[in-house]
């Protein structure tokens, strides 16, 4: 519980000093409102000084299922991403619950791993288009949290992106924050505990301390669970918010599959396709008898989409009629060793092993595009 004593103190314009006493919330229900309105108040400044935390919101009450094709099982209070593609799972509670002690950390593992599991990304896309009304909502928050100007180029970054949330979220990079007003000794030396031994997922608490005054209320969020050794350990780089230079992206591809993009890129231009470089890969875009430029294909090298891998996709997603995307989505999945990676995108990865199967992957490409330039896909 909140120490009744606790105050915080205002210093007013006229020059008397106010004594702000800590209030509890009148229902957990307003603290999770709070959280959905104002998610800057999940503390993004405290968990990393140096590259603030950009949140953005994917879902309050993200349904999770136990099982595979079964109904949800769970709710998650809440579902966030941030500018680091890191998948977010907050669940809150008012420090008078007495399952805040013990219960919620199980209910916060079942969470985590079941989602891990159970969602496909493509599931994780339709809720943020949802949560902000259609795909161009969602795209306008999430490239603003990278730091982005909206344009054509920036379908490359928004793709890279969400192949990040699913690749974060398929290795156990996620994010686990418990919240309340106050939190019990018992489960601070919880999270302290998680947070120092888990790898891969971060653990933290944070106390979302509600002061209530004559004219005015404070919202004071502080942080759990973080040192300064743990805090270091799990800083990753951002997303790059300058794009890459075709040089900069063949060099950092193998030699073999080097040669693979070099021919896509030089061939898929002859063939009249359009190619458009992000911050970490490209895509190549046909264009229709409108003159608008579907994209049908992204390259990515290692350490992007897959750890250890470069990866040709194929995409549908810019394909407007549902019968003909879902027949070239097939056509892609076709070509030996390509696996669906979501609704729209149809990924390879490449090694010499697998090579051949790309050239084919490029040449339905190629076929598609050119069926786009006579009529409209």
């Amino acid at each position: 519980m909140a120490n009744a004593d606790e105050v915080i103190f205002l210093l007013k314009d006229s020059g008397d000093l106010e004594k702000v006493p800590v209030k509890p919330y009148d229902s957990e229900d307003l603290l999770q409102s709070l959280i959905v309105k104002y998610p800057e108040l999940l503390a993004g400044d405290q968990i990393n000084p140096e590259e603030p935390v950009r949140w953005i919101m994917i879902k309050r009450e993200a349904g999770v299922p136990g099982a595979e094709q079964q109904g949800d099982r769970w709710s998650i209070d809440h579902l966030l991403l941030d500018q680091n593609a890191v998948p977010t799972f907050v669940e809150t509670k008012r420090s008078s619950d007495t399952r805040i002690r013990r219960e919620i950390v199980g209910q916060m593992l079942d969470y985590a791993a079941n989602a891990q599991r159970y969602w496909p990304i493509g599931h994780i896309r339709s809720m943020a288009i949802a949560q902000h009304g259609g795909e161009d909502g969602a795209e306008a928050v999430i490239l603003k949290a990278l730091g982005l100007e909206s344009g054509e180029n920036t379908l490359t970054d928004l793709e890279a992106y969400w192949n990040k949330v699913e690749d974060n979220l398929r290795h156990g990079r996620v994010r686990l924050i418990f919240m309340a007003d106050r939190l019990p000794p018992e489960l601070r030396r919880v999270i302290e505990f998680m947070n120092d031994q888990m790898e891969d997922a971060e653990v933290l608490g944070i106390e979302l301390s509600q002061y209530v005054g004559s004219d005015l209320k404070a919202l004071v969020p502080r942080l759990i669970g973080q040192t300064e050794i743990t805090r270091q350990k799990r800083t990753q780089t951002p997303l790059s918010k300058k794009r890459i230079t075709q040089q900069e992206f063949l060099d950092n591809c193998p030699e073999k599959v080097r040669d693979f993009f070099t021919r896509a890129i030089t061939e898929s231009q002859q063939r009249g396709m359009h190619v458009y470089w992000g911050t970490s890969g490209f895509s190549l875009r046909a264009p229709d008898t409108t003159g608008k430029r579907i994209t049908l294909f992204y390259g990515f090298p290692p350490g992007i989409v897959s750890k250890d891998s470069a990866v040709a996709q194929g995409y549908v997603a810019n394909i407007e009629d549902v019968q003909s995307r879902e027949q070239i989505r097939k056509r892609f999945l076709k070509v030996h060793g390509t696996k669906s990676s979501g609704q729209y995108t149809v990924t390879l990865e490449l090694n010499d092993r697998t090579l051949e199967n790309a050239m084919k992957l490029l040449e339905v490409v190629w076929e598609v595009s050119a069926e786009t330039s006579r009529s409209d896909v």
